[in-house]
């Protein structure tokens, strides 16, 4: 019999919504979620999704719309957002730390057609509500202020009650169809929409598999926020896989420790700052962690003594490296645990499905050891920039993406970054690396973190500086950190300048913020 166009769609598509049905006939009654006191097994997740999905459509959203999401991790999210993957729409995750004028450019450059906000950041939304262009309803997650949700906003969990239908939708969606678009800030002065694609993100979970080492019997902790590509791909391979993953609102450290012992977490991904910090909860030594097994440090390289001290505490932990960003979905290197330890400066080898080479400005392939910027190709590259096809063709000349990070490639075909492009200090006709000068100032045992940075200076053009934080308890002056740095770096190299703090500006997911380091600096100077 001949098939209609909807079967011949059905019968060998690659999409998320399929993997959610697909997880749900293998692993039943196995538990997929925790979230505080709820435990969500394979089979209620998929229910979830479908209600969601058919409640989604039932508003009027479809192949091809997008939905925007401002809210730190819930269940409710999770169910809406695969709820959109069933019928062909993608979720528009927004940072939850973007105020104001940062909003309305998202909102109104991606054109979704509804916005669910959490409860406390409902006045945010209502500031800027009136420059909102084409959002067509609007929605709430509960998170215990219910006082601040309007009347005529809608309840994410009425979009997943009893009464909404539990049917499989059956619509066409294409593999290279967007999956998720998200944006990121990069060094522009608008941020660009990135359209991943659900093929992307079957490839990014292969890859989690083959170089990640992810697992059926593995329980993962996700704190790290959704809105972040991390989140989200760990997510998508926990459920495929039949993983369990724990739902967290956001990081804590002394929730990361008493999660892991009651719930037995095998799994840490998180950035060097957290597994620099973790060991310094109070309390520590009475956590049993016995069952973690595998680390993974995302958004730099893992600092020699943080993995030391680590190796103290629990050496049978498997650690890796890993180096990707939301245009790759978000493949790119990962370290071999084995040879972790001997080639911890590297971010590791390329990943499943993925070449790799390093460029000079021209797009001509430099040799191995030269440092160029580090350029991509696979499966998991996006689709492209959403409505800038002139910043798609620039990121994606050659055939190859254009990651904007300076690396090189080792005899062993290891490779290492050097630094984001306009990270790269000029000082006095020399180039320096921040990371670098980071890495080394950790060596004294009086700091506990550095970021460093150039700043504008009439002799040098840029002259290096690192703002430091103190170990708690200890003290010292500028001259005493610079001459401790002239002993282990080139003159050149050496901060010109230290700047003592108590806190750095940081991420929702851990990355300490530069942009907003310096300018706080210079606006008070």
């Amino acid at each position: 019999m001949e098939m209609n166009t909807l079967q011949e769609n059905l019968l060998r598509r690659a999409t998320i919504g399929d993997l959610v049905t697909r997880s749900a006939v293998r692993f039943r009654d196995k538990i997929a979620l925790i979230s505080g006191d709820k435990q969500v097994s394979f089979t209620e997740l998929n229910r979830q999704s479908c209600r969601a999905a058919n409640a989604l459509s039932a508003m009027g959203i479809g192949r091809g719309d997008r939905v925007a999401f401002m809210t730190h991790n819930c269940l409710e999210y999770i169910y809406l957002r695969l709820g959109l993957s069933k019928i062909g729409a993608a979720p528009v995750p927004l940072n939850f730390m973007l105020k104001g004028e940062e909003i309305v450019y998202i909102l109104n450059d991606s054109s979704p057609k509804a916005l669910f906000v959490e409860d406390a950041l409902i006045p945010e939304i209502q500031s800027v509500a009136s420059q909102l262009e084409n959002i067509e309803f609007f929605g709430a997650f509960d998170f215990g202020k219910s006082e601040l949700i309007p009347e005529d906003w809608r309840r994410a969990e009425v979009f997943v009650s009893d009464d909404q239908s539990e049917a499989e939708p059956e619509v066409i969606i294409e593999s290279d169809d967007m999956a998720t678009l998200m944006y990121t800030t990069g060094t522009e002065s608008f941020p660009k929409g990135v359209i991943s694609t659900h093929l992307n993100y079957f490839m990014s979970i292969f890859h989690l598999s083959s170089d990640c080492d992810f697992r059926r019997e593995d329980v993962l902790l996700i704190d790290i926020p959704m809105f972040h590509v991390a989140g989200t791909t760990i997510l998508m391979a926990s459920i495929s896989f039949g993983s369990k993953a724990i739902i967290e609102y956001a990081p804590d450290p002394m929730k990361t420790l008493a999660l892991t012992a009651s719930d037995k977490v095998t799994t840490w991904v998180y950035p060097p700052t957290l597994f620099h910090a973790l060991p310094g909860v109070p309390g520590f030594d009475s956590y049993d962690i016995s069952s973690l097994k595998k680390c993974i440090s995302f958004g730099a390289v893992m600092p020699r003594v943080v993995l030391e001290n680590w190796q103290k505490i629990k050496p049978d932990l498997e650690w890796r490296n890993y180096w990707g960003q939301t245009e790759s979905t978000p493949i790119g290197t990962t370290s071999i645990p084995e040879e972790f330890a001997d080639k911890i400066e590297s971010i590791g080898v390329p990943d499943t499905g993925i070449s790799l080479k390093v460029f000079d400005d021209q797009d001509n392939e430099l040799p191995q050891g030269e440092i160029g910027e580090l350029v991509l190709r696979g499966p998991g590259i996006m689709k492209g920039y959403w409505k800038n096809p002139e910043k798609t063709a620039e990121t994606l000349s050659s055939g190859w993406l254009h990651t904007g990070d300076v690396g090189y490639v080792d005899k062993d075909g290891y490779v290492f970054f050097v630094d984001r492009k306009k990270d790269m200090i000029k000082t006095g006709g020399e180039n320096v690396s921040s990371q670098e000068v980071e890495a080394l100032l950790l060596r004294n045992p009086k700091i506990a973190q550095s970021a460093v940075i150039g700043l504008p200076d009439d002799y040098w053009m840029e002259a290096v500086t690192a703002f430091v934080l103190l170990k708690p308890g200890e003290t010292a002056t500028e001259e005493e950190i610079i001459a401790s740095a002239k002993e282990i770096m080139a003159g050149y190299k050496v901060p010109k300048k230290i700047v003592f703090v108590t806190e750095f500006p940081m991420s929702p997911t851990g990355k300490l913020l530069k942009r907003v380091l310096k300018e706080n600096y210079l606006k008070s100077n």
